[in-house]
């Protein structure tokens, strides 16, 4: 493939917002694609600008240095897939039933997502920390995903009993074992019915 040899122009200036986001787009689509080939310790912001079709600096101005770009690709990932599973919960006004398909949405989610697995099988210290011992910012961002629809699916079932936030952060711990350690046997069926048994047992404590 014939190297890059010019770069495309921006405008100059201050961009509008949707311009910034187009561009910071540009520049995450790139990142992505170099993460899954080269890895995370790649040196990413040349690789970046060339694919992109933008200048270095620009890659520097609109998400930052190589630990910004590996921290944004990250977080919007997570969020893709955290946001994805939001219509699930929206299919069943059975609270176990559209618990269970949402982790186990999700959960497959994150088996099947490239750069995700890329990243914990060959940097677990960058990524692993993201998940647990730091995650608090994730966490709160999945409880403002699902809190809302938990509310009203606890209302109905459980008047006074279980409460939305404790929920959320329950399945996000459920999501991030079963995504992050591997289990013999867990195919997706049997993640459905490990699932089901832990949400079970959740209903039985909390009775």
């Amino acid at each position: 493939m014939r190297a890059m040899s010019s770069v495309i122009p921006l405008r100059p200036g201050p961009a509008r917002p949707d311009a910034a986001s187009l561009i910071r787009d540009r520049i995450l689509d790139a990142a992505t694609d170099c993460l899954l080939e080269e890895g995370l310790d790649a040196r990413l912001h040349a690789a970046i600008a060339e694919r992109a079709g933008i200048s270095r600096p620009t890659v520097y101005k609109y998400v930052g240095d190589q630990a910004a770009i590996v921290a944004a690709v990250l977080d919007r990932e997570l969020d893709r897939f955290f946001g994805a599973a939001v219509p699930v919960l929206q299919r069943s006004d059975d609270l176990q039933a559209h618990l269970v398909s949402a982790i186990v949405f999700v959960v497959d989610y994150a088996r099947d997502h490239a750069l995700l697995q890329k990243a914990l099988k060959e940097h677990p210290e960058i990524i692993l920390p993201a998940l647990t011992t730091e995650s608090r910012p994730l966490v709160e961002r999945v409880v403002g995903l699902f809190e809302e629809q938990l509310g009203r699916a606890l209302g109905q079932s459980s008047p006074g009993g279980l409460d939305a936030r404790a929920v959320a952060e329950w399945c996000y711990r459920i999501v991030i074992s079963l995504a992050t350690t591997p289990t013999a046997g867990l195919d997706r069926d049997g993640t459905r019915a490990y699932v089901e048994r832990l949400i079970r047992l959740m209903a039985l404590i909390e009775a």
